[in-house]
């Protein structure tokens, strides 16, 4: 769950500080990465985390930023 927390983070210092195409797909591809690990593959969150953010642009990294909170919410549900 800190991995998540970190690309959250990350992602609101890129919204805020200016977007950067080479670094949101780093950005992606770690995001998807952590994403497998958390979740797996089969969860909707891996499985529509491309989709959400195909647009590389703020509108994609804002929609995966919104997918990783998503998933730190279901989690901190499973705990309580």
């Amino acid at each position: 769950m800190e991995s998540i927390n970190k690309l959250i983070s990350t992602a609101e210092a890129m919204l805020r500080d200016g977007f950067d195409a080479r670094a949101f797909l780093n950005w992606q591809m770690w995001a998807f990465a952590a994403l497998l690990t958390t979740v797996g593959p089969s969860s909707y969150y891996t499985q529509n985390f491309r989709q959400f953010t195909s647009d590389k642009s703020p509108r994609g990294l804002l929609a995966g930023e919104g997918v990783l909170m998503a998933v730190i919410e279901e989690l901190l549900q499973c705990l309580n």
